[in-house]
Formats: C-alpha cells, structure tokens, sequence
C-alpha cells in the first residue's frame, strides 16, 4: 500500500480525538482575522476546540476560493516558492490530540487558486522550504511518520524521516508538489547523520540511520552496519530488518501516479519495485477514482485500477490497466480492498514479483503473479507462488478460526454458526496436507493469529528455492474471548525443489525471532 497497510497501522496508532468542551459550557467565541497574500484575503474564523471547527478561506474580493477547516487551523507562509512571481500559500489544519495530526495544503494564488499538495504530515506542524538542489523552484520539506510506535518503539523514542517534495511536470496539466524523497540521497545521509549525532543512540535514531542506507540504495550495508550496533539495537534491526525494507516500499513513489496524470486526490496504495526488468524503478499502484476520496462524501464504493508507473525522460507515464477491482476510498488518499498487491519479491532475476492478497471470497489466498508493463501474469509452476500459496493457507485458517470467537450483537444465528465451521472445515482441509511437511509444532484448528509482515527470497535457483517471511502466530486457548488473538513474531522458512517437472515444498519451519526493544 506500499501504503503500505503498516503506514494505515501507523496513522491509526497517531490519530487522537480532541476533547469536546462541557455540554453547558457556551459556545466559544468566534475569533477572526484577516491578512493579504498577493491579490488575495486570507480570513481565519478560530473558535478553539469548540464547534463548528475554525476555517481559514481565501477571498477574491467577497468570493471564497478555497477553504480549510479543521479543528484548529492556521497560515503557515505566504512566499512565492516555484519561482514564476506569484506567490503561494500553505495552509495548515491540525485535528488535536497529543501527536496528530496536521494536513498542510498549497495553493498558488493565481487567477483563479491552484491547489499544488496536500500532504498529511502526521506529528509535524509545518513544511519548511529548502533550496537542495542548487536552482529552480524551491522545495518543501516535511517528515514521514510512518515509523512512529513501529517495531516496539514508544511514541517518545520514534523519529520521522523527512519527506521531499519538488515542484515537477504533471502529464496532461501545469506542475505540482510531488513526493520526491529518493532523489536526495545526500539531504537524506546528512539528516540521518545529525540525527545520531548524540551521546547516548535511541531507537529512532538507529531505525533513521538503517532506513537511510535502505533508501539510498544500501540495504547490504545497512545490514552490515546494523550488526556492528550496541544492544539491544543491532538485535532489534536484525528483528526488524525485513519489515522495515518492506515498508519502505512506497518511499519516492507514492505520487507517481500523479505525476502521470491521475488525479491529485485520488486514493491509491503503491508497491516500489523493479516489475518490467532489472535495474529499473517502477511503481505498482492501485488508484481509485479521485470523486470517490471527497471529504464531504467520506468512504465510498469505488472501482480501483491498477498499472504501472514508469520513469520516461523527465516524467512519469502510466502503462494499460492490468486489473480492475472493486475498492473503497478513505479520506486520507489511502484505499481499502479485498484485492490489493502486498509484497514484491526480488528475484535471482532481479525482477520483482508481486504477491497479491485476495479476500474477495471471504477466504484468504496469496497468489503471484509477473508484471509486465502491458499484463499481468499469474505464476502457478514457480517456487514463490507454491511458498505463498502455504503462507495464504494458513492465514486463511487463522481468518477463519479468529471470526468464530467474534461476539456480534445480536448473537449469530444457527446457519451463521453453521456456514463459520464450514469455512473453518474447508480452510483446514486445504491446510492440513502442509502440516505433514514441518517438524513445527501448531495445533491448525486452534490458530487464531497468522499475520505475514514480509516476505523474501533467499534462494532462488533452477532446481531449489527457499523463501522467508516474517510472521505473527498466535493460537486461541481457554480463555479465549474475542477474535482479536495475540501472536509472537515468527521466521517461517519454506524449503522448495524441482522434481517430476514441478516445484513443491520439501520443509518449512516456523522459529521464534528475538531481538525486542525493553520498553519498561
């Protein structure tokens, strides 16, 4: 996704309601202010935390051009920051809560207002503008939360990355403010280094410094640096580490689409990767329709539709619909599907495949399948699709078991109790002929948590593969109330060889990875 799923886990852990006033406290007073920007007004109408939320708008004489509201909101800067004369303001809504969340929306104040960005910038306040690259438009830099209580870190000990965005060509429009972190790998090492320029390191700092390598084109040195760490951070990294390359997926191309022309609102997830051919990269991007991520409307149905993303010249171009599938927008940008791609796995090629999970059933299966810029191929005969294939068996079987201990109101009915243990009995059916090949001890019908956080290849040959995936187990028990069954982090390991003209898993096991950050 990616947005990633772990970024929507991330700004969910950040996101905090703002306390609502006294039901007999009077409403506060409105509070409004005026300034010039250009040939514009901007009016802020403040009434605190009460209600309605404060609103800052852009007036053409009486005529409101653009708005902004929130539960508080501000004007950051008014400065001409792409270099042609007319200058741009940044508007800011903050949500309230202790540390989110902040939306920060550019206009241009031309004839009429150009909406450029808006970026969700979670803990941070502001976007600063930067020179980084010599001439030319100015660019804005922010900072991606995506890591904040990640991997066992408190609030207090999380670090954002910064962000770059850079004012660039749009296909089929004038230019917009686009995410463009990767292209200042430089900024990005100075700013890692600074923040581990202290005394004592703390996990943020640590996880910063290995996402940066990671970024930048290292994650060999990254590892290798990581080890040479103190404790408990080298543990933790090498814990981590998987995880955090593959969250790292959408980083610098998550408005690639935009730049090839969809639209600045449309809601998407995106995998990086190189799809096409080796060396390349490309972004794999789902994007729904742009109407359907309209506030005032909140979630809505959708058709999602996915291509990939290409750099061609100077610009981004967009490739042939290779699926369509149904999807619901979020306000946010973000999209919620029971189709989605989730991991791209580097090949001995090095190529990526894309594992796709599909719950469009009610089950869940993992299926693989090759890009190409014009198809989409589903891989059968291949070690990876045979190992996702295991790994989508068993999290169908925690799917399916977790949703019996689920206590909905009213109580279920005998034929929904009924068609449950249906779905329990077919998911363990299709499970139970891989439990012959582990010496791993999981009692299948009682596996409620099986959570696949990444997934790797580590060998990759003609005639032998083997793929690791980190993962979250969990069996219910006695006391078992709800379908929200805790798990511990796993390495499963799936041996895989050729023979008779097919691949199948030989072995796979599942042991326990160690290296937690003590939170105490």
């Amino acid at each position: 996704m990616t947005r990633t799923r772990t970024i929507l886990t991330a700004l969910a852990l950040l996101t905090c309601v703002p306390l609502a006033p006294a039901q007999d406290d009077p409403p506060a007073p409105v509070k409004t202010t005026t300034q010039t920007c250009g040939a514009y007004t901007l009016k802020l109408e403040e009434n605190g935390f009460g209600d309605p939320d404060d609103r800052v708008s852009v007036l053409r004489g009486a005529e409101v051009v653009a708005t902004v509201t929130d539960t508080m909101v501000s004007v950051d800067w008014c400065r001409d920051v792409t270099g042609d004369g007319v200058p741009e303001v940044l508007l800011a809504g903050f949500s309230g809560g202790a540390h989110c969340c902040f939306t920060h929306t550019l206009y241009s104040l031309t004839t009429p207002p150009r909406r450029l960005l808006t970026a969700f910038s979670a803990h941070t306040d502001t976007l600063e503008v930067r020179q980084l690259d010599g001439a030319g438009p100015l660019e804005l830099v922010g900072a991606d939360w995506r890591f904040a209580y990640g991997y066992g870190m408190s609030f207090a000990e999380s670090a954002p990355l910064p962000v770059v965005y850079s004012y660039l060509p749009v296909t089929g429009g004038a230019p917009l403010y686009v995410e463009n972190t990767r292209a200042y790998p430089g900024f990005l090492t100075t700013f890692a280094g600074r923040m581990n320029d202290r005394t004592e390191p703390f996990s943020g700092g640590m996880l910063v410094d290995y996402a940066t390598r990671v970024i930048t084109g290292r994650p060999g040195e990254a590892d290798t640096w990581a080890r040479t760490q103190p404790a408990p951070y080298a543990a933790w990294l090498e814990n981590y580490g998987p995880d955090i390359r593959h969250d790292l997926g959408d980083l610098g191309v998550w408005d690639w689409p935009t730049r090839a022309g969809v639209p600045l609102n449309a809601p998407r997830t995106v995998l990086g990767g190189s799809f096409s051919a080796p060396g390349t990269r490309e972004a794999l991007a789902l994007v729904g329709s742009a109407d359907a991520a309209t506030p005032s409307r909140g979630r809505q149905a959708s058709t999602g539709t996915l291509a990939l993303y290409r750099p061609q010249g100077s610009g981004i171009v967009t490739g042939p619909a290779l699926q369509t599938v149904p999807v619901s927008a979020e306000q946010g940008g973000y999209l919620d599907s029971a189709w989605w791609p989730e991991f791209a796995v580097r090949r001995a090629s090095g190529r990526d495949d894309v594992i796709v999970r599909d719950t469009r059933s009610g089950s869940v299966r993992y299926v693989t399948h090759r890009v190409s810029v014009s198809a989409l191929t589903t891989l059968t005969d291949d070690p990876l699709a045979v190992a996702a294939t295991l790994l989508g068996d068993l999290s169908n079987v925690a799917r399916q078991v977790s949703s019996s201990y689920a206590r909905p109101t009213p109580p279920r009915t005998a034929a929904q109790r009924s068609e449950i243990q249906r779905r329990i009995d077919a998911a363990l059916t299709r499970a139970t002929p891989w439990a012959a090949l582990t010496g791993t001890a999981l009692t299948l019908p009682r596996l409620g948590n099986f959570v696949v956080s990444a997934v790797e290849m580590t060998a990759d040959t003609a005639d032998r593969a083997q793929v690791t995936a980190t993962v979250s187990v969990g069996e219910a028990d006695a006391d078992t109330d709800s379908e929200y069954i805790s798990g511990t982090r796993h390495t499963l390991t799936i041996d895989l060889t050729r023979s008779a003209g097919r691949w199948a898993v030989t072995r796979w096991t599942l042991v326990p990875r160690t290296g937690e950050l003590d939170q105490n």
